[in-house]
């Protein structure tokens, strides 16, 4: 078991890693797609491991989940822009 000073730090890390991988997903919607998103699936995979390892934060899950996914579709639709610019060439 963890000291729960410990753990009210680990809390904070998870939140601070929750909203800068939301931020970075978001703005891969807009610009830079592959690297934002690449950047904010790896933080959204590091906030879900440590929730799972410390069990704190659980109300974060929800953020970190919805990162991931926009990640996703960042990488996705850098993907198929980069496709359709090589293909309409």
């Amino acid at each position: 078991m963890y000291p729960p000073d410990m753990l009210a730090q680990q809390a904070n890390v998870i939140a601070s890693e929750a909203k800068t991988a939301l931020l970075l997903s978001i703005l891969g919607v807009f610009c830079f797609g592959f690297i934002f998103g690449f950047i904010a699936f790896r933080k959204a995979n590091s906030g879900l491991q440590m929730i799972e390892t410390y069990n704190v934060a659980h109300d974060k899950r929800g953020m970190l989940m919805t990162a991931k996914v926009l990640a996703i579709i960042d990488i996705v639709l850098w993907g198929i822009g980069l496709v359709l610019r090589v293909v309409l060439r």
